[in-house]
């Protein structure tokens, strides 16, 4: 909260994300705000991992998009080290995934009580033991949702 680095979308999912002629065009940013721009990556990333328990069968293209979205949006943050913005990003990302199963907005394509139970699982052994890089979290996801 303390962290006021840039405008926040505060929805960046992969529904309110279009492809446009110039780039992406972001939609529904009523819940915008001054602070720090590690929530809208690790909220769009949140997204796609919990869409590759969602649709198994997508998994890997799913895990393409973290890679590719991560990476992109790395070579694009010109305002700090990118290493300490990902850091922020990695130790976020665990929290919105569980909030995402039990909190006030719950996913709703995540039915199954074994996925439920997979996602936190994971989530609560990477707030356990941090990761410093999304690549290093995307092997926990992987490793641990196989």
């Amino acid at each position: 909260a303390a962290t006021k680095r840039a405008l926040v979308h505060g929805d960046v999912s992969p529904k309110n994300i279009l492809v446009g002629p110039h780039g992406p065009l972001l939609l529904d940013a009523e819940c915008a705000w001054y602070g720090d721009p590690a929530f809208d990556v690790a909220f769009c990333l949140n997204h796609l991992l919990l869409k590759c328990v969602w649709r198994p069968e997508w998994r890997e293209q799913y895990m393409h998009c973290f890679e590719i979205f991560t990476e992109t949006y790395g070579q694009a943050v010109s305002w700090e080290p990118w290493a300490a913005l990902e850091q922020r990003v990695a130790h976020l990302l665990p929290g919105l995934l569980l909030g995402r199963i039990d909190g006030k907005s719950p996913v709703e394509y995540l039915t199954k009580e074994y996925d439920r139970a997979l996602v936190r699982r994971v989530a609560v052994a990477l707030l356990q033991q941090p990761v410093e890089a999304l690549a290093d979290l995307l092997h926990v996801w992987q490793k641990e949702t196989e």
